[in-house]
């Protein structure tokens, strides 16, 4: 089992922050590589298309608004993994910021565990980079 773990500080309120990352549909409102979102089964299935063109369905497993996290289980999609639980979290600092974090833990099958491992790493940072500088930059 591979594990991902990757967080970002944000100089903004938990409450600000989440307000962003915890739309379990609004993945294209800061990850540069998914174009589009929408949602089915009541809002608990994502299905997500890549800028590339890829197809990628992902369920909601849990999402609690008091400890601002959810997580959900990767279905369909380019990536050579099963068994793929990702989590996107913000919690408070405790000085008025927040820490961003979105991880996850898969099996690579048939393909470089480094390689893939690297690949999420490089997505995450990305993307909670971006989240970031879309945050810091709204008033």
């Amino acid at each position: 089992m591979c594990e991902v773990h990757v967080w970002i500080a944000i100089e903004r309120p938990v409450e600000q922050v989440w307000s962003l990352l915890g739309g379990f549909d609004w993945l294209p409102r800061w990850l540069d590589v998914i174009a589009s979102s929408t949602l089915s089964d009541g809002g608990r299935l994502r299905h997500l298309q890549t800028t590339n063109g890829a197809t990628i369905v992902e369920r909601l497993l849990a999402f609690d608004e008091d400890e601002k996290y959810y997580s959900y289980a990767l279905l369909e999609g380019p990536s050579p993994v099963i068994d793929y639980v990702g989590r996107m979290q913000a919690q408070s600092d405790g000085k008025g910021g927040t820490l961003a974090s979105w991880s996850s833990s898969f099996v690579v099958q048939g393909a470089d565990e480094a390689q893939v491992v690297e690949h999420f790493e490089v997505l995450y940072r990305q993307g909670l980079e971006s989240l970031k500088t879309i945050i810091e930059s709204s008033h």
